[in-house]
This record gives C-alpha cells, sequence and structure tokens, in this order.
C-alpha cells in the first residue's frame, strides 16, 4: 500500500499546527511538561481529530474536487471515498480516545465540541455564511483542549486566548473565500478585520498573563517581547495587505491566506512566551 496518497489526504504537514494548539494551552495552565500521561494523549488527539476532520472533508467535497482539485486522493483514484471515509472515522474516534485517556476534568467534553465542530464545517458549515466562525470555533476549542486539565479551562485569561486565536482563524477562512477573485471584496475586508482584531486580543491576553499560577520570576520581560513580537506581525501584515489593495491577484491573496496558516503555531509560541518563558515557547516552535 502507497503511504504517499494517505499522508497527502490527511495534509501532514497541516496536522503539526493542530498539535502546537493544544501543547500550547497545556503549557499555558500547567507550566511544565512533567505529566506526559496527560499532555500527550491530548496534542494526539488534536493530530487526530485534524487529520480525520480533512479526510473526511475530501470525502464530503469530492465532486468539487473532481473539478477544481482533481490531482487529490480520492477525485484521482489513488484512495476510494469509502476507504477515507473509513479513515476520516477512525481518527476522529481515535481522537475522542485519546481525549478520554489523558484523565484531565474537560479533556473529553471538549473533544467531543472539537468534533462536532470539525463535522458541523465539512458537512453543511463550510459553504454556509457562519463557515468561518465555526472553522475558527474548532481551531479555539483546539486551543482549549489543551487547558482541559486546569479548572475552569484556566479562567478569563486563557478564554481571552482561545476566543483571539479562533477569531483569527476566522479571519484567515473568511482571505481564503477571496482567492479566485484576487479582489479586496467583502470576504477580503472581513478577513482582514477579524485577523487584525483577533491579534489585539492575543495582545491583550499577553498582558494579562500575570494573573496565572506560577508564573516565572521574569514573566514580565517574555510577555512585552511576546507583545512585540504581535505589534512586529501587525506590521508585515499591514504591509501585504496594502500590496494587495494596490495590485490585486490571486495569487497576492494566496500568499495572505498561506502567511495566516504558516503564522499560526508562532502565535501559539508568543502565547506560551508570554506565560512560561523561552524555554516552553521553544517546545512549541519546534512544531513549525
Amino acid at each position: 500500500m502507497a503511504l504517499k496518497p494517505y499522508l497527502q489526504l490527511v495534509r501532514l504537514p497541516n496536522v503539526f499546527t493542530a498539535a502546537a494548539d493544544s501543547l500550547a494551552g497545556w503549557l499555558i495552565v500547567v507550566g511544565s511538561l512533567e505529566r506526559p500521561g496527560a499532555w500527550v494523549p491530548l496534542v494526539l488527539a488534536s493530530a487526530c481529530t485534524y487529520a480525520g476532520g480533512i479526510a473526511l472533508n475530501d470525502v464530503f467535497d469530492v465532486e468539487v474536487d473532481r473539478v477544481e482539485r482533481p490531482s487529490r486522493p480520492i477525485p484521482s483514484g489513488r484512495i476510494g471515498r469509502g476507504t477515507a471515509a473509513i479513515l476520516g472515522a477512525a481518527l476522529m474516534a481515535a481522537g475522542l480516545l485519546l481525549a478520554i485517556l489523558s484523565g484531565t476534568r474537560y479533556g473529553a467534553i471538549i473533544e467531543t465540541a472539537v468534533i462536532v465542530s470539525v463535522l458541523l464545517y465539512d458537512t453543511a458549515g463550510k459553504r454556509s455564511a457562519l463557515g468561518p466562525e465555526i472553522m475558527g470555533a474548532c481551531r479555539g476549542l483546539n486551543l482549549l483542549l489543551g487547558m482541559s486539565a486546569a479548572a475552569l479551562l484556566g479562567g478569563p485569561v486563557c478564554w481571552l486566548a482561545a476566543l483571539a486565536y479562533g477569531t483569527f482563524v476566522a479571519g484567515v477562512t473568511w482571505l481564503s473565500r477571496s482567492e479566485v477573485e484576487g479582489q479586496p471584496g467583502n470576504d477580503f475586508i472581513a478577513g482582514v478585520s477579524l485577523q487584525t482584531l483577533a491579534i489585539c486580543g492575543l495582545i491583550a491576553a499577553c498582558l494579562l498573563v500575570n494573573h496565572l499560577p506560577g508564573r516565572p520570576p521574569d514573566g514580565r520581560q517574555w510577555a512585552a517581547l511576546a507583545v512585540m513580537a504581535f505589534v512586529g506581525w501587525l506590521g508585515l501584515y499591514a504591509r501585504k495587505v496594502k500590496a494587495v489593495f494596490r495590485h490585486p491577484d490571486p495569487r497576492a491573496v494566496q500568499g495572505l491566506v498561506k502567511f495566516g496558516i504558516m503564522s499560526l503555531v508562532w502565535l501559539n509560541a508568543a502565547l506560551v512566551l508570554a506565560a512560561r518563558g523561552p524555554g516552553y515557547a521553544a517546545a512549541v516552535a519546534l512544531l513549525w
């Protein structure tokens, strides 16, 4: 059996961004890697759920892919639609089982919410008006999955971080809807606005992390560095957005979408930097 089509089906490189979500969430609320029996299953649950959701996405989108992406594993005939469906369902089930095995307070509950959100997006939600928000909910909940060991999921600061992160992903999804036209229309404006709002929310979360228990003594300087990183991101992002307005082109919008996706691990790492310092931030960054 050829392995490559299956790795393409689940979009393996992107799986690591999902793993970074839950690892970052864990480090933000726990501040240590001393309980691998809890955090490793959560990280694997995120990876399995993402991979399963992507596989099922292709199952539901097979007719569209026959026209727009005929080289994908299912329309090209390298993987059967039924096989992909079984694989996707099995990965989803594995994600739930792993969340249960983590033994965290809310792991099974949050993982169930992630799975429901993913399935809602894959089926009816993707092309609905709320599609980007549903996708954002998937990733915001995935960050919360890593926080499931903490009482009240870490409290308001952590909720803010998860909300802002989910808003960022919703913005990326809105932007992706304008890739074909390459014009800064309503979808483009919505995406840029949400991503900018999200970065402001992440900055606010960094400024409030001193409320987390067990902060390192030099925590304030790392929070300041994380804020500077987010401000720098906004500056670079503004230049890319300005370039689209000056020279509208599908490739420029696609580049902006890719920039957002490639930023996900680094956003997580910056949050961990603010909360726990550079050592643990580096552990998240390695997943990039």
